[in-house]
């Protein structure tokens, strides 16, 4: 009786055992995009539309999700009557729709919204946490080149009521730019 039972078990495990083979782990082909763009910083706290500018690199396995790491300069941006420069360093989370030459995205992520400005005439520099998000899509001519349209709304988390500015300090960035694009294969 015992001898059954082994052998049941037995080939039981022998009959789920499959191809012994080496198997080997891909990571597939990831594909970058570099983006330089220019657009307009406006709304929310900022109460005079302004010249904006920076640049964002993307990272993207072949499923369409990956990581961002987004820059963005504005300067001169009037709010509650003080001027103040803008700088945001956003890392995101992003999607772009692979394997067609018109991909939209999204994005959303955070990190360091830095405002400069002034208070009773003295400098006065802020880094607070910040989060963004928005959505655009890439217009591509090929490969290598494209161009991108996004808005991405930006936002602070923290008051400084002592520098005269809106509390948790806010805009939206509307930019359209040129892209490099390229892809790294295992």
């Amino acid at each position: 009786m015992k001898r059954i039972a082994v052998l049941t078990v037995l080939g039981v495990v022998l009959l789920g055992v499959s191809d012994a083979r080496a198997q080997t782990m891909s990571f597939g082909t990831f594909h970058g995009y570099l983006t330089g763009h220019i657009g307009g910083a406006l709304g929310a706290d900022v109460d005079d539309p302004r010249v904006t500018g920076g640049a964002s690199v993307s990272v993207q396995e072949r499923t369409g999700w990956g990581a961002e790491f987004d820059f963005g300069r504005t300067t001169d941006a009037e709010a509650a009557g003080h001027r103040f420069d803008l700088t945001t360093y956003m890392f995101n989370m992003a999607f772009i729709k692979p394997l067609t030459n018109i991909r939209p995205f999204v994005a959303f992520g955070g990190g360091i919204y830095q405002v400069d400005g002034c208070s009773c005439g003295q400098p006065a520099r802020t880094h607070d946490l910040g989060f963004n998000g928005g959505a655009g899509v890439f217009l591509l001519a090929n490969d290598v080149i494209g161009m991108r349209a996004d808005a991405r709304y930006f936002w602070s988390t923290r008051d400084h009521a002592d520098l005269g500015r809106p509390d948790n300090m806010s805009h939206w960035r509307l930019s359209v730019g040129f892209t490099y694009l390229w892809s790294m294969a295992p």
